[in-house]
């Protein structure tokens, strides 16, 4: 496509089962969009970080799966990496990202915008009332943290640290007090930060935060919006 141009119009072409949607039920040519590259990007995706799965599966069926956008992302356990591949996949073309929100996604965030977010994300009033929780977002942070890396997260913390941070007020050992936990130390123990690695102490905690986050719809709030591209918020 040349600069400006948004649709090229040719006849259909490609790889059977690696076609995207829209390509599929035309008579005559197509009008393929930068839209259209990108759900077979997704597929791909998919099938490289699977080990050689498709999306919508194999045989007879993978067409018409793709035509109903019934897929399975059951190979890739990584909920951040499957929240991007369903965006791409999606079967309406004008719900999928561009080329730049794809790579703003977070699956690629560096490990300093991922602290942040986490950092942000305690700042939020839900985090900050965690003595005092609504009920049915503690369920959904009882489901979401099941046999995660920081359950019991005090004890994998050093203990000068806690006791420093934990003596007024102790936190709750479950999602909301160890988020709230990294906002105070930021905030106020800036010293104390480089005796803590959080992402490598607790590699799941990025993903599992970020997913109850946009379950939640805490994503379109003014102090997390302009962290996350467009669609994340729910």
């Amino acid at each position: 496509m040349t600069t400006g141009q948004t649709t090229v119009k040719t006849r259909s072409a490609g790889t059977k089962c690696w076609m995207a949607r829209e390509t599929f039920d035309e008579d005559g040519d197509i009008r393929y969009k930068r839209s259209t590259d990108i759900q077979v990007v997704g597929m791909l995706t998919y099938y490289i970080l699977s080990g050689g799965h498709h999306p919508f599966g194999r045989g007879p069926r993978c067409e018409s799966n793709i035509l109903d956008g019934k897929y399975n992302l059951d190979h890739v356990v990584d909920e951040v990496t499957n929240d991007l591949i369903e965006w791409m996949i999606n079967k309406d073309p004008k719900k999928r990202p561009t080329v730049e929100e794809t790579l703003d996604h977070p699956y690629f965030w560096d490990e300093k915008r991922k602290v942040e977010y986490l950092r942000r994300i305690g700042n939020e009033k839900e985090v900050g009332k965690y003595s005092d929780a609504d009920p049915e977002l503690l369920e959904a942070v009882t489901q979401s943290a099941m046999e995660r890396t920081f359950c019991q997260w005090k004890s994998k913390l050093p203990p000068d640290l806690m006791e420093k941070m934990d003596g007024r007020k102790p936190y709750p050992e479950n999602m909301l007090g160890l988020l709230r936990f990294i906002r105070n130390l930021h905030e106020h123990y800036a010293e104390d930060l480089e005796s803590v690695d959080l992402m490598k102490m607790f590699p799941d905690l990025f993903g599992c935060v970020y997913m109850l986050a946009k379950k939640q719809s805490w994503n379109s709030r003014p102090g997390l919006k302009k962290m996350c591209p467009r669609d994340l918020s729910s």
